[in-house]
């Protein structure tokens, strides 16, 4: 018996399913299917699910169905579109933000030597963590596999 989490095996499985794990990582994939009842099913599950979608047929849609694909396509864009425009705001809002409180900390001479060091300090390190997580995103975005996936 293989000594495994079903939850830490489950994104293997997809892995499995594209080809893509190593040969040790699909070794042990194929031992835990044989031995683990739950991550078998999971398999299956996920086997079937990839061939019934693989199997629909765009050219044989109703031209419902197609306009509802394409409905849930424009709304997916707007999304995003709003997501920018909120992150946007947000930077906004607390760049100047920022820089009034940390102007305003800087110039007070009554103000403890510990906030005018380290809330400045404290808004320098949260906008560096933002920005390395943004690039960090915009990165993976970008060399995602499944991103030009269409439905």
């Amino acid at each position: 018996m293989i000594q495994h989490s079903c939850q830490e095996t489950e994104p293997l499985l997809s892995g499995y399913l594209d080809g893509e794990l190593t040969a040790g990582d699909r070794q042990r994939v194929e031992l835990i299917l044989d031995d683990c009842m739950v991550c078998g099913q999971a398999f299956d599950e996920m086997r079937k699910m990839r061939q019934r979608v693989g199997a629909i047929d765009y050219e044989k849609m109703t031209s419902q169905e197609k306009d509802q694909i394409s409905r849930t396509a424009q709304e997916s864009v707007g999304a995003s579109v709003g997501q920018v425009l909120f992150l946007v705001g947000v930077f906004i809002v607390y760049g100047v933000g920022a820089f009034w409180m940390v102007r305003g900390l800087i110039g007070d001479s009554e103000a403890p030597l510990f906030l005018r060091v380290g809330a400045p300090i404290m808004i320098l390190g949260m906008g560096v963590l933002f920005f390395t997580v943004l690039f960090q995103r915009i990165k993976a975005a970008k060399t995602d596999k499944y991103r030009n996936v269409r439905i």
